[in-house]
C-alpha cells in the first residue's frame, strides 16, 4: 500500500528500540555488594559528590558506624586491605588513594576465604570509582583538584599527609615522587611513594644537594645526567633515578619542604597543570601539620638530649600492663657538677648527649630511654626480668666507663651509677617500681659510684 500510495517511511531504530534502565550509580552498587555478601552496611570515601554509606545511617549501631566508617578512611589513605575482626562484626575495607570502599558484616568467624572474597570485590569496586572519575566530563585539572582538597580532608598526621602526597602525585605523573620537609634542620625524606626507593625513607639530605638548594632558595631545582637530586651521601639507587626536579611547598613566603620527582623534567605542561593545585596547597596544611607535630614531640621529648620527657616515661609505665615482668633502672651521671664547674655548662650540655646516645645503643627496640632529672636518666624495659635488667645495666655503666667524652680535643672519662628495680621479683606492683629503683641509686652513690644496685625485695 505504501509503495502504491507513493508513501515513505523513515526508520528510526532510536525511536522503535527499547529504552533500558539508567545505569545504576555507585550507591546502588555498593549496596548490591552489600546485600550479596550479607553486610549489614557500607560505605565508600573519594568521590566528588561526597562520602556515600548504605542502607541508613540507622541501621548498624554507632559504635559499628564510626569504627567502619574509620576502617574505610584508614584504607583509602594507606591504599592497603584492612580486614578488622570484632567480638560482634567484622570490617572489611579497600583503599586506592583517595578511594576506598568497605563492609560491615555481622558477626565474627567469618573464614578467611570469604572476607579475601569480600575484599576482591571491593577492589573491582574501587578500580570502577577511579575509572568513572577519570572518564567524566569533568576537565582534569578539577579532578585533580577535588584529589587534593579530600587529601586535605582525610588526612592529619604529618606521616599520613606526606604519604598520600606522594602517592597522589605518583598517580598524576607516572613517577616516583618523594617528600621533603626543611625542619628541624638538617632537611628530611618523610614520604616516597611506590615507584621509588623505599631506603631513601627518613633519610637526612646534605645541605650541598639540589633539594637543599630549593629549599634556601625557594624555586624549582632540576637535575640531569648523573647529578642525584638528593645529594651526596644518600643510598645507592638505579641510574635513572638520580636526576630529578624538586618543587617548594609554600606556606605563604616560607619554604616548608619540596616535592621531589625522580627523572627527566616534566616536558608535558598538562602534567604541569595537573601538579600546580598538589604544590599549591601542600605546603599550607604540611605547615600545620608539622607545627602539630613539633608541639607533640616537645610535649613528650626532652628538648637537648631528645629523648622521652618524665611524663612520657610514666605514660609507657601506665599504659603497661601491669602483669610481670618489668624492669626500671635509674642511671644518674657521677661527679656531674664538677664536670660542670671544671669546663662550663656547654660541656655539660655535651656529656648527656653523649650519654644519652650511649644508652640509646645499649636498648632494644621496645625499650624506652628517658631523661627525668638534670643528670638522671631512667631505662624501661617492658616484659624483662631482673636478670636480663641486669645485664641491661651492667652493659650501660661499662659502656659509659669505657668511652669518654671528647671535649675541646681532649678526653673526660664518665661514670654512673645505676639502681634497678624489677617485678615481681624484687617489687609487687609496676608503679611501685620507681621508688625502688631510686633508692637503689641513692645506695649504689654511698657505696662509691660506678657500680649497679638492685632494690630490695619488698616484705
Amino acid at each position: 500500500m505504501a509503495l502504491a500510495l507513493g508513501w515513505t517511511i523513515r526508520w528510526r531504530p532510536g525511536r522503535l528500540r527499547r529504552r533500558g534502565p539508567p545505569p545504576l550509580g555507585l550507591r546502588e552498587v555498593l549496596d548490591l555488594l552489600r546485600q550479596a555478601y550479607g553486610a549489614s552496611a557500607g560505605w565508600c570515601v573519594g568521590v566528588a559528590d561526597g562520602d556515600i554509606d548504605v542502607p541508613t545511617a540507622t541501621a548498624v549501631p554507632a559504635e559499628q558506624q564510626r569504627r567502619g566508617a574509620a576502617v574505610v578512611q584508614l584504607a583509602s589513605v594507606d591504599g592497603r586491605v584492612h580486614v578488622v575482626r570484632d567480638p560482634d562484626a567484622t570490617y572489611v575495607a579497600v583503599g586506592d588513594f583517595p578511594y576506598a570502599a568497605g563492609l560491615v558484616l555481622q558477626a565474627s568467624g567469618h573464614p578467611e576465604a570469604f572476607t579475601d572474597a569480600v575484599a576482591s570485590a571491593l577492589r573491582r569496586f574501587v578500580a570502577g570509582m577511579r575509572l568513572a572519575e577519570e572518564q567524566n566530563a569533568l576537565p582534569r585539572a578539577r579532578i585533580v583538584a577535588g584529589r587534593v582538597s579530600r587529601l586535605v580532608a582525610g588526612a592529619q598526621s604529618l606521616e599520613g599527609i606526606a604519604r598520600a602526597a606522594v602517592e597522589l602525585g605518583e598517580q598524576i605523573t607516572h613517577r616516583g615522587v618523594a617528600l621533603v620537609i626543611a625542619a628541624p634542620d638538617p632537611p628530611r625524606i618523610v614520604a616516597i611513594s611506590a615507584a621509588a626507593d623505599r631506603r631513601l625513607a627518613g633519610v637526612q639530605l646534605s645541605p650541598d644537594s639540589p633539594v637543599a638548594r630549593t629549599l634556601a632558595g625557594g624555586i624549582p631545582v632540576a637535575t640531569r645526567g648523573s647529578e642525584d637530586v638528593f645529594g651526596p651521601g644518600v643510598p645507592e639507587r638505579r641510574r635513572a633515578e638520580r636526576a630529578g626536579i624538586a618543587y617548594p611547598l609554600l606556606d605563604g613566603s616560607r619554604v616548608v619542604g619540596a616535592l621531589v620527582l625522580l627523572g627527566p623534567p616534566l616536558g608535558d605542561p598538562a602534567l604541569l597543570e595537573d601538579l600546580a593545585p598538589l604544590l599549591t596547597d601542600l605546603g599550607p596544611r604540611l605547615a600545620a601539620a608539622q607545627a602539630v607535630h613539633e608541639a607533640e614531640r616537645l610535649a613528650i621529648v626532652d628538648p637537648l638530649t631528645g629523648l622521652r620527657n618524665r611524663r612520657e616515661l610514666e605514660r609507657a609505665m601506665g599504659s603497661a600492663s601491669r602483669s610481670p615482668p618489668a624492669t626500671l633502672v635509674y642511671v644518674d651521671l657521677d661527679h656531674f657538677k664538677n664536670l660542670n664547674d671544671t669546663l662550663g655548662h656547654p660541656a655539660g650540655d655535651a656529656a648527656l648527649k653523649h650519654v644519652a646516645r650511649l644508652l640509646e645503643a645499649a636498648v632494644r627496640d621496645g625499650d624506652l630511654v628517658a631523661r627525668i632529672g638534670g643528670e638522671e636518666f631512667a631505662v624501661w624495659l617492658p616484659h624483662t626480668g631482673l636478670r636480663e635488667g641486669l645485664e641491661v645495666a651492667e652493659r650501660i655503666r661499662r659502656s659509659i666507663e669505657d668511652k669518654p667524652l671528647t671535649w675541646a680535643g681532649a678526653a673526660y672519662p664518665l661514670t654512673t651509677s645505676c639502681g634497678i628495680a624489677s617485678c615481681p621479683e624484687l617489687v609487687g606492683d609496676v608503679m611501685n617500681l620507681p621508688a625502688a629503683a631510686d633508692a637503689a641509686l641513692y645506695r649504689a652513690k654511698e657505696l662509691g659510684r660506678n657500680r649497679v644496685e638492685k632494690a630490695t625485695p619488698a616484705r
